[in-house]
């Protein structure tokens, strides 16, 4: 495993989270794990605004995250970077990780 420098504002112990959950499936990330991930961003875009997705793409490697895991998540940072909003299911629509 390579290491990485340590992310900003808890974004590793997000992304730890994540895989975590991940790798519990055989088919890598589930939906409200990603809807987690989004309402995150939306809630708290003060968390992902220093973050490259090179940096979150990094990390999610040395998780040894699935690559089709890593390319959503990297998907969902850089169009938050793009100013985009995300739908996410009104259940986890206030969620932030703590």
């Amino acid at each position: 495993m390579v290491a990485t420098e340590p992310l900003p504002n808890g974004i590793d112990g997000i992304l730890e989270y994540v895989a975590r959950m991940a790798a519990g499936y055989d088919s890598g990330l589930k939906w409200n794990e990603e809807d987690k991930l989004r309402a995150d961003m939306m809630n708290r875009p003060d968390r992902w605004r220093d973050v490259t997705v090179e940096q979150v793409r990094a990390k999610c490697r040395a998780l040894g995250m699935r690559p089709n895991d890593i390319d959503t998540i990297a998907a969902y940072v850089q169009k938050r970077k793009d100013g985009k909003r995300f739908n996410v299911e009104s259940s986890y629509k206030t969620f932030q990780f703590k």
